[in-house]
């Protein structure tokens, strides 16, 4: 289950590719002594990226216990950048991806709420949410991560709502695969990386809903430019 991370000042680049030097590395599943290892709980300003499109600088959080209590969030995602590599031809007012701050939700709050619903609250991934990882990897000086998937389905999902400038409302929901987005602190809050991998794109207009594979999937890297905490 996801877990929100509070307060907040903030999940999510290019990960196993990085190279460890003669930093050892295990794998698999790392056995720890949870008594040997301090938690760690770092911030950090980033910056995203889609493919090779540049995104938004944000913050991202990590909380690492050593105990199977990992989890990574995400200040906000790079839904504009998203759009401009996805959906190049609609013509964009606005996005949204929050739930209602007030007692009368606008029409835009009022359907992220029905596209969270419909795809499943707890498989969803949202702006501030803690989101599970598991270790897959460690080093002397780096953790290796991957995003742990929903017990009973697999898959996640990314959603959010576009105001067209016509006024009409679009759903957009991204399937995101967990156990091909991954991330990688360095131990001593230096740096940190993340990477969602996206497979798929839902659009719903009207309740209409079309769905398309994308081959190749595409890619949200977030890397970070400075801990801030």
């Amino acid at each position: 289950m996801m877990k929100r991370i509070l307060p907040f000042f903030i999940v999510l680049v290019t990960l196993i590719s990085c190279s460890i030097s003669g930093d050892e590395l295990i794998t698999g599943d790392p056995q720890l002594e949870p008594s040997n290892q301090p938690a760690l709980d770092y911030t950090f300003k980033g910056v995203w990226t889609v493919d090779d499109i540049k995104g938004i600088e944000t913050y991202a959080r990590t909380l690492i216990d050593f105990k199977g209590s990992n989890y990574v969030a995400c200040a906000t995602f790079p839904f504009a950048a998203i759009m401009e590599q996805l959906l190049p031809d609609v013509k964009v007012a606005k996005i949204s991806d929050s739930a209602p701050s007030s007692s009368t939700p606008t029409p835009e709050e009022e359907l992220w709420i029905q596209t969270l619903m419909d795809h499943g609250s707890d498989r969803c991934l949202e702006a501030n949410l803690g989101v599970p990882y598991r270790c897959i990897g460690l080093s002397e000086q780096s953790i290796y991560l991957e995003m742990m998937p929903n017990v009973t389905y697999g898959t996640l999902y990314l959603p959010f709502i576009v105001t067209k400038d016509d006024g009409k409302l679009m759903a957009v929901v991204l399937t995101v695969a967990p156990t091909q987005s991954t991330a990688l602190l360095d131990r001593t809050g230096a740096s940190f990386s993340s990477r969602l991998t996206v497979t798929q794109i839902e659009t719903i207009v009207d309740g209409q809903s079309e769905t398309r594979t994308l081959n190749p999937t595409m890619q949200l890297n977030f890397t970070s430019i400075e801990r801030v905490k």
